[in-house]
Parts: C-alpha cells; structure tokens; sequence
C-alpha cells in the first residue's frame, strides 16, 4: 500500500529501476551518503530525520496518516502512507518486506515499542535486503517480558520490586503472602496502560479475572510508594558484541496522567550507580542497539530499582541529541558495521520537556504537586531548555504534533484509557 507521495514500487530516488529480488550490496563505507527508512511518526523521530538529513543522507518515512509530526516535519525526503502497525499489523509487515525487497534502503531505523518488536521478530528476513540495528528476537522476547525481566533482575541480585506470575492457580499464595497494596500489570505492553494498584486481597480476587480477560497473562508486584519515589530512565547504547559503549541518566520528574504514565518533563543527570546497573543488566542479556532502562527510587529505604525496559530510545530522545549524544550516527553505524566509540560525557542540566502534555499534567495536578515540582513549570527559557517537538527550524513539526494528539483525545475513550490506567482496583 503506497500512496501518490511515495516512489512507484519498483524505482529508486535516483530514477533506476530496482529488480524485485534485489541483493544486498557490500557494506556502505564511513561518511557514505544511504538511504534510510523510518518507520515512525511520533515525536521521537524528529532528531534523527534532522540529523540524518545534516549529514547528508536520504530520508524516507512511512506514516499511516497524515496528522503527525513527520508528516509535518521539513526534514523527509520522501513520504508515505503505510498500513497502521497498531491496527493493520499484517498489512503492514507484508507492505515493509515488500518495500525492502524491491527498493534500495540501506538502513532500516525504527524507533518506537511497536516498529522495534516488528523488525526484531522479522529480522532475518529483512536483513537479505537491508539493514537493522536491533537485537535478535530471543533477546528481545526476554527483555521485554515484564515477568521474565524481573525474574531475570531478582536471580542476579539486581534491585527491582519483588515480582511473581499472576494466575488463578497461584492467586490464593499470592494473596496470603504479599504486603497489600500491590501492582498489577499486563507481562507485555507500552504506557503503562493495564497498570492497576490493588488496595486488598479480596479486590484482587474480585478483579483478576476482569483484567486477565482485557489485557491477558498478568504478573504481580510489590507497590514501591510514588511518592518520593522519583523515577529515572537510562538511555544506553550497546554494540554488536552487546558491549555498552553510552548511557545517559536521565531524571523524570512530572508524568501525565500525574500518578504514573508518559514523562512530561526530563532533565540529564550523572548518576554512576544507574550506569553501573544497566551496563550489567543489558550486557547480561546480550542486548545490541538501543534501550531505555526505567528505574523508581524506593522511599523507604532510598535504593534504585529497575521497573522494565524499553526496546528502543525513549519518546524524548531528542534530550540525548541536545545533551550531545548524536543517537542517530550511533545506529547508523551499529547497522552499516562501522565501530561504535564509547561516549563516557554528555551535558548535564539540559531540560526537556513536552508542551502539551506538560499543559495536560498542570491542569491535572494538584497544588502541592505543582509547589514541590523541580526544575519549575514554569521554567521556559534558558540554554539548556528545549522541547520534545517543538523548534524554530522545523516549526510544522509541532503544529502535526498538535494534530495527532488532538485527534487522539477528542475520542471519550482515550480519556477513560490515559486517565485510568493506574486508578486503583475497585
């Protein structure tokens, strides 16, 4: 499925026509101009579409509409509708095997939960005719398995929240030897949606069923108090002999909803106990290419402890770029094959954050919320503060950003969903 916007399925930029069982050519050398395909609309797309095209490269984008950033966004070369990978799955894995195999894409970049498990899963298959920066399927399975992780994190003596499966043969245990409250969420997802706390025995009993039935298998774990529990995220790179060559520390300090969900606002930090944890956590695992460790601080007794990882950059990577860390020459050069130097500085203090949503978490707050918050909401200006979409050389961008999230929470539902994904169990 293409659109008018997009080359005609056979032919190259450069008007050459492109045999359908197309070989893959020898591995591009250093400074070489490619051609690079991004499978991502959202705003953690934008740095690498302008430090792609900064360098030189070749742009194209797949998008599966018109109201987003990318769209928007000045720095593509080319542009596409492609099948939605939330709604139209299949369609579009059979649209992205057959667009690599009759085009010549040099690297494939994927930046999103979705679009990383897709070109993970399908990885052998896309690399006879491009290139991946991502870590083989195996690896990724037990990474992103919320239960697997955590029984993974507890058999190696790595900090994290005491975490067991959650099923209705189990659920009498569970129920006798867990300290209530407690955490219930889905093995598998993104944004935190299916997070529930249970106050009492008797509301997980009267619940599991319910939530095992929306959101399938489920785990349990222990509640680490939010509050005074600041969270962290580590933005780490590793090579392909799953070596850590960067991790930048970074604090989240407002989230919206406003009790646990998306980060609206981030700040750089050095942190060598963070870094020391996810270098042994990932290189144990024999992850390649990027991942977003996420860490809670635990008030009762001030340890750091793990909470899942993300197989990909996070959603304001663009904090890493103007900390900088140039994340997009990173999988470049893990997918071409060109070393990987190790990044050991980046600025501290820099100050991201997301205007729209920060707007959503201040009307959503309370007042003691808003006192007590650090760096201040109303920290605009400064050289160290920047936004996740917004800037003045791509000004578009923020008005498809405006768009796609408009259009989001304009349908009652994506209210219900956002606003009560860690309410507690009735």
């Amino acid at each position: 499925m293409y659109s008018p916007e997009t080359l005609p399925p056979k032919q190259r930029s450069d008007g050459m026509m492109v045999g359908l069982k197309q070989e893959l050519r020898s591995v591009p050398r250093e400074g070489e101009r490619l051609t690079v395909l991004v499978l991502d609309q959202g705003r953690q797309a934008l740095p690498f579409l302008k430090m792609l095209r900064r360098n030189g490269h070749e742009v194209w984008c797949a998008c599966h509409s018109r109201l987003n950033e990318v769209w928007f966004s000045r720095y593509p070369t080319r542009k596409m509708i492609w099948p939605s990978y939330l709604r139209e799955k299949e369609a579009f894995e059979r649209t992205l095997l057959d667009f690599v195999r009759s085009h010549r894409v040099d690297v494939l970049l994927n930046v999103s939960d979705y679009s990383s498990e897709i070109v993970s899963r399908l990885k052998d298959e896309l690399e006879r005719h491009t290139r991946t920066a991502v870590p083989d399927y195996a690896t990724f399975e037990r990474a992103t398995d919320k239960l697997r992780l955590m029984e993974y994190c507890m058999a190696r003596d790595i900090a994290c929240p005491v975490t067991f499966d959650l099923t209705a043969e189990n659920l009498e245990r569970i129920c006798a030897s867990f300290t209530f409250p407690v955490i219930v969420k889905p093995r598998h997802g993104v944004g935190a949606v299916g997070v529930v706390r249970v106050a009492t025995p008797e509301a997980l009993v009267a619940g599991h069923k319910a939530l095992a039935a929306r959101f399938g298998p489920l785990l349990v774990q222990e509640y680490i108090p939010v509050e005074g529990g600041m969270q962290y995220q580590a933005e780490a790179f590793l090579d392909e002999e799953s070596r850590m060559k960067v991790c930048m520390v970074i604090q989240k300090p407002r989230f919206f909803p406003v009790r646990g969900g998306t980060s609206t606002a981030n700040v750089t930090i050095d942190h060598a106990g963070i870094r020391e944890t996810t270098r042994r956590l990932l290189e144990g695992l024999g992850w390649r290419g990027a991942a977003d460790v996420d860490y809670i601080l635990d008030p009762r007794n001030g340890s750091i402890r793990v909470l899942e990882i993300n197989p990909r950059v996070t959603a304001g990577i663009k904090i890493g770029f103007a900390a900088g860390i140039n994340f997009a020459d990173l999988h470049l050069r893990l997918a071409t094959g060109q070393p990987i130097p190790a990044i050991n500085h980046y600025t501290t203090g820099v100050y991201c954050r997301n205007f729209f949503l920060e707007m959503l978490w201040f009307l959503f707050s309370d007042l003691k919320m808003k006192r007590n918050t650090s760096p201040s909401f109303f920290k605009w200006g400064g050289r160290l503060v920047t936004d996740q979409v917004f800037s003045w050389d791509d000004p578009l961008a923020g008005v498809g950003f405006f768009l796609n999230m408009t259009t989001k929470y304009l349908h009652a539902s994506r209210w219900r969903d956002k606003l009560g994904k860690i309410k507690p169990l009735p």
